[in-house]
């Protein structure tokens, strides 16, 4: 009878403790108000787990195009460098976020490819010095700063264009091959966005203002893969709140290039203000 009360008890004792884990596990759970009963409804919540998508995202830009082509093919497209289309130097420090940092920096990555093919160093050593503040926001100063000290070697052979364009090439490709193989997927995601988008944006600027722009016309229409890509980065990214506002302007733009295989004047005048408008949402 006592070994029979005794197993009552421990079986008691059990549900009772199981009953208060499940109670403690339940504040993981979202509210979905009241059910018809008047009891609380819940929903599990899902976390967004950048790191589980780690390996699509690198699968992703290595396949898809570099923005630092596009630099060089403006170049010979015969367009223009013009500095005001360029981020802002204020706006390193304006960004707070991670998102928001992670984006900038991409922007300035673009921007310092776009100074270093038209030879204007000076220009590219600021926004290097710029990408290195958003790189100590990002707490990733000790990942990506390099040992061959990139920007005291740049300073120092700042009279030898091939010397400076060959130490600039080399310091982006080291941030990049960084981010890549850490495990900040979700920065890597983000800087390519941001430097793609700031390539498109300066892409269509510069065609808009051209006298004679049937090669840039031709070089954005081009630009269909390149669209894709930051849309499939954006998809994956887009169980992030911060990015899901970026992946929605992102829609539009890439169903207007699938409708739109040639972009012309006329398309061109469409087209302009749909990039402008999320390039600038971004800062």
């Amino acid at each position: 009878m006592k070994s029979n009360l005794l197993k009552l008890c421990l079986f008691l004792v059990s549900i009772f403790l199981l009953a208060v884990a499940c109670d403690n596990a339940s504040t993981t759970k979202g509210s979905k108000g009241k059910t018809e009963d008047g009891k609380e409804a819940f929903v599990e919540a899902e976390v967004f787990d950048v790191i589980k998508l780690k390996d699509q995202i690198v699968e992703t830009i290595q396949n898809a195009p570099k923005s630092d082509e596009l630099a060089d093919l403006l170049n010979r497209a015969g367009a223009s460098y013009i500095i005001d289309l360029t981020v802002p130097a204020e706006k390193a420090e304006k960004c707070i976020t991670t998102t928001s940092q992670s984006l900038c920096m991409g922007m300035y990555s673009f921007d310092i490819h776009y100074a270093n093919i038209y030879n204007r160093y000076d220009e590219a050593v600021k926004i290097i010095e710029l990408e290195n503040q958003l790189i100590n926001k990002l707490g990733l100063a000790k990942e990506l700063t390099s040992s061959e000290d990139y920007m005291t070697r740049i300073k120092e052979n700042a009279d030898n264009k091939d010397s400076v364009e060959y130490l600039v090439t080399q310091k982006m490709n080291f941030v990049g091959n960084q981010l890549a193989s850490g495990d900040y997927p979700d920065i890597y995601a983000l800087s390519y966005i941001g430097a793609n988008i700031e390539a498109l944006y300066i892409l269509s600027q510069l065609t808009s203002l051209a006298t004679n722009n049937s090669e840039m016309l031709k070089l954005l229409s081009s630009q269909k893969q390149r669209i894709k890509s930051v849309f499939t980065l954006m998809e994956l990214m887009s169980g992030d709140e911060s990015v899901k506002p970026f992946y929605n302007s992102m829609i539009p733009i890439v169903e207007y290039f699938e409708q739109h295989p040639t972009i012309g004047e006329e398309e061109l005048k469409i087209v302009t203000p749909m990039i402008e408008k999320i390039h600038n949402s971004m800062l």
